[in-house]
């Protein structure tokens, strides 16, 4: 995850979808929600729904939420990641890192192996946690 985000993630075998409690990163609520909101847009298979919000024993502000446990059958490649980013319509940004892309309206950050793997039953590649945001530089 990006620099200062966390995620702890539970769920129990037989589950079908994982808990997730998330710092956010962002400046605001609305924004963070935001990027839940583009994430599922952009994601369709792995739709994140916020059941709630808490605070942690440090006092971080956390949201609570859901998403569909997937079987990881390896990490993907950075080859995978990109044919799957242009696929919709992003490109990496060329910074170097190799793990943000850009389109005419959105970045995608944070798109590395341990949040990009390829699926068990579909062997396809599907993010399950990335940081998607409007860009503001336009």
């Amino acid at each position: 995850m990006a620099q200062g985000a966390e995620a702890k993630v539970y769920g129990q075998t037989g589950d079908t979808h994982v808990i997730k409690l998330r710092t956010s990163i962002y400046a605001t609520l609305g924004r963070a929600l935001e990027a839940i909101a583009l994430h599922n847009y952009i994601f369709p298979q792995t739709i994140m729904c916020v059941i709630g919000f808490t605070r942690d024993s440090d006092g971080l502000f956390r949201i609570i939420l859901t998403q569909p446990y997937v079987e990881c059958k390896r990490l993907a490649t950075k080859a995978e990641i990109d044919a799957m980013a242009n696929g919709k319509g992003f490109s990496d940004n060329g910074d170097g890192n190799g793990v943000n892309y850009l389109s005419s309206r959105l970045h995608l950050e944070d798109m590395h192996p341990a949040n990009v793997f390829v699926e068990q039953s579909s062997d396809t590649p599907v993010c399950i946690d990335c940081i998607v945001k409007f860009r503001r530089d336009i």
